[in-house]
């Protein structure tokens, strides 16, 4: 991937990739998680959380650069959700990436995440609908496949710019 050097980052950041349902923001994470782990060595990942013990789900620390990237593909308003970023918290990680709703316990507990010093990037990954009988629904899979993946891309791109910076 292209190195920026105008992106710097100097903070601790937490960028969530928050939004409605089924939109595909946990598989999302988990593209930037596998486009991320091609560029390095094995050994400069980590798993937390297995997706083979946790229906899919992944809690990983990828180390570029001697930086930090914590991902972590939980949704879901559940308890696993705060351990899980906790966790990376706790590891020191200078990126987080996380999947969240756009309301409930997942985004409060972002938002506390700023008294420990993370600045909060809020993202969405797809956000193309189409109107069926006067009701919006999601895209056709197809579409949302394609928008999430170059989301994925970008993010991707991102992190290992800040990695550099």
């Amino acid at each position: 991937m292209a190195k920026d050097n105008n992106i710097h980052m100097t903070q601790k950041t937490i960028i969530a990739n928050y939004g409605t349902e089924n939109v595909g923001k946990t598989t999302s994470v988990k593209l930037v998680y596998h486009k991320l782990h091609q560029l390095i060595a094995d050994e400069n990942c980590r798993d937390l959380h297995s997706p083979e013990d946790n229906n899919g789900d992944l809690c990983a620390i990828i180390t570029i650069n001697n930086k930090k990237v914590g991902i972590s593909s939980l949704g879901d308003n559940i308890e696993q959700y705060a351990e899980w970023l906790d966790e990376l918290v706790g590891e020191e990680c200078d990126i987080i990436l996380v999947a969240c709703h756009d309301y409930d316990d997942t985004t409060k507990k972002i938002y506390s995440l700023q008294a420990k010093g993370y600045r909060i990037l809020w993202t969405e990954n797809a956000r193309i609908y189409e109107e069926i009988d006067k009701n919006i629904h999601n895209a056709p899979k197809a579409l949302l496949s394609r928008f999430n993946e170059q989301w994925a891309e970008e993010i991707a791109n991102l992190i290992d710019n800040w990695c550099y910076a």
